[in-house]
């Protein structure tokens, strides 16, 4: 129930008992789904979610760093963390670079499938008009990877002469992308919304996105995200240094409840409450004393503030696409976590319904977008490949 993520169901495999390695090297990944190029006037692109490409150093000899099966089943020693200065020198891959949506992993076949996008990618390029991905690091600012989104449908445009219409599919945080590619286009959010990115866009689906942000997302900062066997790959100390982590926190600190379950205020995104409250990376009093530490909290809090204040309810006409959003219901998971004695606590949170990652109450576009809504029992990565959903996703982005 923890964070926010897109295939959370990966997690499970630390619950496997240990198996002879000669064993498992049979364990492999889906090799990427062919797409042929687009063609025609109508496009559909999806988008993914945190964590849901694969990564690959940038420089030499390829090596895949997220995620392969071998980095599944032992606890690992490098990390995915972004540097920054002042950074304490750890294990780690140097540059990466984004190869493709993560498909599918098969760990020894009667054990265990996990279908992360592979069915959806093969829906897509059966059923969906023009079906083309947009590929990202998923670590990086969102507000950057928007512009690297409008950047893609205004080359679209441009190659079919201006004559293009577009259907967006995000899944996950590539929801926060789309609407802020939709509302700002390639330029600066600082000012207001125009829909500059919308230009062109006919459908918007929206599926299991964090509009509001996820509580559970704590809980990853200061243990890390295992990944099967694995610690280190999302270690406290990586995560903190994700831009994309950040802006997946609530918008406001609207999730704490006393001992009985009732609301009180506290400030989450002072950094004080990070450094002297121990949270994440800054459990270890060494890195308290790191001044580059604190200055870089300060810069992904603000990260994440202006993410929040660009992507939140505006007054105005509604956007000029229409738009669908899939809700995942029947998942519990956290919704807020108790203040204890003037501290908060990440220890028995208070849970409510949702997809198992994104609670059903912040699933929602803010307005003035309208939306269709469909509501699915399928959690965050299954309804991805929930026959139901996807009928429903084609019916609306070729309908009339």
């Amino acid at each position: 129930m923890r964070g926010t993520t897109a295939w959370p169901t990966l997690r499970r495999m630390r619950l496997f008992p240990p198996v002879a390695v000669s064993l498992l090297l049979s364990a492999c990944t889906a090799s990427r789904v062919a797409l042929p190029p687009p063609t025609g006037e109508e496009v559909t692109v999806f988008i993914h979610g945190y964590r849901g490409s694969f990564l690959t150093t940038a420089e030499g000899e390829r090596e895949r760093a997220w995620v392969s099966v071998g980095d599944l089943l032992t606890r690992g020693e490098r990390s995915l963390a972004l540097p920054f200065p002042g950074q304490r020198e750890s294990p780690g891959f140097g540059p990466l670079e984004a190869d493709g949506p993560m498909t599918r992993f098969t760990v020894l076949p009667w054990v265990a499938r996990y279908d992360i996008y592979k069915s959806f990618l093969e829906f897509g390029r059966e059923r969906l008009p023009g079906f083309v991905v947009f590929d990202y690091d998923w670590r990086q600012d969102n507000r950057v990877t928007a512009k690297r989104l409008c950047a893609l449908l205004d080359s679209l445009a441009e190659a079919r002469g201006g004559r293009v219409k577009v259907n967006l599919v995000a899944h996950s945080m590539g929801g926060l992308v789309t609407l802020h590619c939709l509302r700002y286009g390639t330029g600066d959010d600082t000012g207001e919304p125009t829909w500059a990115g919308a230009r062109h866009v006919k459908r918007v689906v929206f599926l299991g996105t964090p509009f509001r942000g996820a509580p559970g997302m704590f809980d990853d900062f200061t243990l890390g995200t295992p990944v099967g066997r694995n610690r280190a790959l999302l270690s406290p100390e990586a995560l903190f240094t994700f831009a994309s982590a950040f802006q997946l926190l609530p918008a406001e600190s609207d999730f704490f409840v006393d001992a009985s379950g009732q609301p009180v205020s506290f400030d989450a995104y002072r950094p004080d409450a990070w450094v002297e409250g121990g949270w994440g990376v800054f459990q270890d009093p060494a890195v308290r004393k790191l001044p580059a530490y604190r200055q870089w909290l300060e810069r992904m809090l603000a990260a994440r503030s202006e993410l929040a204040r660009a992507l939140s309810e505006i007054d105005g006409p509604p956007p000029p696409f229409r738009t669908l959003a899939v809700v995942g219901v029947g998942h519990p998971l956290i919704k807020s976590f108790r203040i204890i004695d003037g501290k908060p606590t990440f220890e028995d949170p208070v849970l409510a319904d949702g997809d198992g990652s994104v609670l059903t109450a912040r699933a929602l576009p803010p307005p003035p977008i309208h939306v269709d809504r469909l509501e699915t029992q399928a959690d965050h990565v299954g309804m991805m490949g929930d026959e139901e959903v996807q009928e429903a996703v084609a019916r609306f982005v070729t309908g009339d």
